[in-house]
């Protein structure tokens, strides 16, 4: 059985809710959409981790850093993040 795309994920979080990808198959996603939602920001403790999200068919796709985003973008700055509780 064939697909339009398929990636291999970093971790899959409460049965494929969060997916964690590269940043190249994060931008594969973006690829995707005509106007991606893209949520940046910091998440962590001690040590603070840069992370990228958007959405794809009710899944939130998740990779850390920074990617280039393309000019379509609608990008949502959050001044905290977090990926649980």
């Amino acid at each position: 059985m064939g697909c339009g795309m398929a990636v291999d994920a970093n971790r899959v979080i409460a049965g494929g809710v969060l997916v964690f990808v590269e940043p190249e198959v994060f931008k594969a996603f973006l690829e995707l959409k005509e106007r991606p939602l893209v949520i940046v920001g910091e998440t962590g403790g001690f040590k603070k981790v840069k992370l990228t999200i958007t959405t794809y068919d009710g899944v939130v796709i998740v990779t850390r850093g920074e990617v280039e985003l393309p000019e379509t973008a609608i990008v949502v700055r959050a001044k905290e993040l977090s990926l649980g509780k």
